[in-house]
């Protein structure tokens, strides 16, 4: 449980930001004023804070204010409008990570996480030695050594058993044979598939198909799902805004917005697409016209989908049969390359990439496209 300051001007925002800081597991401590703020952080000692951007309060002072005078806290905040802009100069000004509305528990707990992982070291000063050392002193050391041996043995026993869970891999083949994308939606994974131009929702547990969606006027080839919308990709690059309901109503259409695409992806407040002829990753702000505002080349051999784990933004690389970790400051440079081993006897090419909140899901197409396509689950990854 982490003590989490809580700024805003509106009691309601307090009340429901602190209730969802509850429900999540942390102590939140609420403070309509700078100044009620700073008296509690120098009493608690919070290990970040939640401000309100809105409602007659400027958090870009706050912000400003708050890490003058304690540089190693971090601090996140909440906009009450959904403003790319705002969010870019919160930011700079040094938010760790901004909210988007709707505020939802998901989202709050993804941003304060990364805040308190961003969070600096503190200094302290180092005591001088003493200048003997008593036989307390010897006993503890004897302590201390034979501590630190059952330290390895049990270290030395987790690798073993996390070495034991990676060789558990799930794989389940599927009633389909050319899927284009995967996507969760919090409760079920949704496979696309390109040939019979339909969705199929899957439960996670045992893969079994709970719905099935099929479109007549476009072949779909990536979804991805926000809070509040589900959104489809068709083969000729236009983005679909759509209810998230059984009937996946369409709310708006964006013709060409995402040519070639490979993979569609939501960080909370921009959505990404992966251009896989021209091997350019696109951000797009959520407004009426889907606008680029910056585009990165990808480095990889030939994408085949894209995932947001929360954290970072990952992309799918169908021959090196690899996920590729890109920084969200700079996504063209790739952090991090983890092989998919369940590819590696090239009896199946990985087609989408999905995440359900602790494990990578993956789903392939047979080579000779023949077979029924297989659904990966990955092991959990250590994060």
């Amino acid at each position: 449980m982490a003590a989490i300051g809580l700024l805003a001007k509106e009691a309601a925002d307090r009340e429901l930001l602190g209730l969802m800081l509850g429900e999540l597991g942390h102590r939140a401590e609420g403070a309509g004023r700078l100044e009620e703020a700073l008296e509690f952080a120098r009493e608690r000692k919070p290990r970040a804070f939640l401000l309100v951007d809105g409602g007659g309060a400027d958090a870009e002072s706050l912000t400003r204010e708050l890490i003058r005078a304690f540089p190693l806290m971090p601090v996140v905040v909440a906009l009450k409008t959904r403003d790319a802009s705002r969010a870019v100069a919160l930011m700079r000004v040094g938010a760790a990570e901004v909210v988007a509305p709707p505020w939802t528990p998901e989202d709050l707990k993804s941003s304060v996480s990364k805040g308190l992982r961003f969070q600096g070291t503190a200094l302290t000063a180092a005591s001088a030695a003493p200048a003997s050392r008593s036989p307390v002193w010897y006993a503890l050391a004897v302590g201390l050594f034979l501590a630190s041996g059952l330290g390895v043995a049990s270290l030395q026993r987790a690798e073993r058993d996390r070495a034991a869970a990676a060789a558990r891999v799930d794989r389940w083949e599927l009633p389909v044979r050319h899927p284009a994308g995967l996507a969760f939606d919090g409760k079920s994974l949704w496979l696309v598939e390109w040939f019979t131009q339909s969705f199929y929702a899957l439960s996670p547990s045992d893969t079994s198909v709970q719905l099935v969606r099929h479109l007549t006027a476009e072949t779909p080839v990536a979804a991805a799902f926000t809070a509040e919308a589900m959104w489809t990709v068709s083969a000729d690059g236009s983005v679909m805004r759509r209810m998230r309901d059984d009937k996946m109503t369409p709310l708006s259409r964006y013709p060409k917005a995402a040519p070639n695409s490979a993979g569609l992806a939501f960080d909370g407040l921009y959505l990404w697409t992966l251009d896989a002829r021209a091997k350019v990753l696109r951000k797009h702000l959520v407004d009426r016209e889907l606008t680029v505002i910056s585009t990165h080349r990808w480095r990889g051999v030939k994408p085949a989908g894209l995932v947001f784990d929360g954290r970072t933004l990952w992309s799918l690389d169908a021959a090196d049969r690899r996920l590729l970790r890109h920084s969200l400051e700079r996504p063209e440079d790739v952090i991090e390359g983890v092989p998919l081993p369940e590819y590696a006897e090239g009896a199946y090419i990985p087609t989408g990439v999905s995440w359900d909140g602790s494990r990578f899901w993956t789903v392939g197409e047979a080579k000779d496209g023949r077979g029924p396509a297989r659904l990966v689950r990955h092991k959990e990854e250590e994060r």
